[in-house]
């Protein structure tokens, strides 16, 4: 009878999902809910957040978790949070508000007041002075105090899917999407609430649901689902090169989600829905290419170890590709998986996964690593607030 006890306390204790022992990664940690396309973002005191539909979650450094903030019913999270150098979470939700909580989990403001239910607002990116910047899939972007006043906003007329990358004097780079559609779309980089130049596609397509990227030195780097990785002047949207990594399809839409990451040394990173990944030179020329074999929706990150980390969405398996385009694989941990793997200054790797197709649980993993961020634009949202500032 005592080995029957002692035997089931233990498996009781692997279900858990917190004990690393027979595992290659440090802890895992089980919620219930679905993270299939949440990306987790760090906060003060080495707290994760990540978000499922209806519960916004923190992880200790010891993979305990709590739900610190819940949606009544008819409202959902809408995107993936970001964090304020005081630790407080911004997220968006279906009822077209941003919300900001604190890393207690008290609800501050909401951006409007109350939900409209016409619309989603997709991820807040936030610059140096800790102005909020976000779009909606009503077409709008907005640039909003910390005290949640409206400074501005920009209407586009058409949806607006990606997170903003926002550049160190305050202009925001973002594109357009319009869904179930075909046509031709725009690239705004937006100051004050105007725009300073617009970028136009050639080719028709659903549009841009990858989120750009700088690199410091006057360029921004955007994917299209029209297949093309675009590199654009951030003075005046001058187009400096283009090249298709993904294939034509019928209709026009050649699919990239996943978001570019730029080297210290100027190489941009970019996985297309096939998953093919692709380094790219600064001067737009192809160094090689890796062959992930499984779907990808995920934007990697790049570690100083000479590697680069990235997420498979049908079996989310972490995949690890070297610098000559050398491709390594851990074990699977669930199933649909759109996350961007997050890498914290101290060089540990997060990365979300759902375990069955319904969602009714999923799980943060974790991982040590030898290796610490490293690039001009290394992960998606450019750090481990997931700010998607050089401010």
């Amino acid at each position: 009878m005592r080995r029957l006890l002692f035997l089931s306390s233990v498996v009781l204790f692997l279900l858990s999902g917190c004990l690393p022992i027979f595992s290659p990664w440090s802890w895992t940690s089980r919620v219930r809910g679905s993270f299939q396309f949440s990306s987790p973002a760090m906060g003060g005191e080495g707290i994760v957040y990540a978000a499922t539909q209806e519960d916004l979650y923190a992880f200790t450094q010891t993979g305990k978790s709590t739900s610190i903030y819940g949606l009544g019913s008819g409202e959902w999270f809408g995107g993936n949070p970001s964090v304020d150098e005081y630790g407080n979470i911004y997220i968006g939700t279906t009822g077209g508000r941003l919300l900001k909580i604190s890393p207690e989990g008290l609800l501050l403001w909401s951006f409007p007041s109350q939900p409209s239910g016409n619309y989603t607002v997709r991820d807040t990116s936030i610059d140096g002075e800790g102005n909020l910047y976000f779009g909606t899939t009503g077409g709008t972007m907005y640039c909003v105090s910390p005290e949640g006043v409206e400074l501005w906003h920009y209407d586009t007329g058409e949806e607006i899917w990606s997170k903003p990358a926002i550049g160190e004097d305050g202009t925001a780079f973002f594109g357009t999407l319009v869904t179930g559609g075909s046509e031709t779309h725009s690239f705004f980089a937006i100051k004050d609430g105007q725009p300073l130049w617009v970028f136009e596609t050639d080719a028709p397509s659903v549009g841009f649901y990858s989120s750009p990227a700088l690199d410091g030195e006057g360029n921004v780097y955007v994917a299209c689902h029209d297949g093309y990785l675009y590199c654009l002047d951030t003075l005046d949207g001058t187009l400096d090169w283009s090249l298709r990594l993904a294939p034509a399809k019928p209709g026009g839409d050649s699919a990239i989600a996943s978001s570019p990451v730029v080297g210290q040394d100027g190489t941009v990173y970019l996985c297309t829905n096939e998953g093919e990944f692709y380094a790219v030179s600064p001067a737009g020329s192809i160094q090689w290419t890796a062959s992930l074999g499984t779907t990808i929706f995920s934007t990697p990150v790049l570690s100083s170890e000479g590697v680069a980390y990235i997420v498979g969405w049908d079996d989310s398996k972490l995949y690890v590709v070297d610098h000559d385009g050398g491709v390594a694989k851990r074990s699977s941990m669930g199933r649909n998986s759109a996350c961007s793997p997050l890498m914290t200054d101290d060089g540990t790797l997060y990365f979300t996964a759902t375990l069955v197709d319904i969602g009714t649980w999923s799980q943060l993993v974790s991982l040590e690593t030898d290796g610490t961020p490293a690039g001009l634009w290394p992960m998606y949202g450019m750090d481990q607030r997931r700010t998607g500032s050089l401010d």
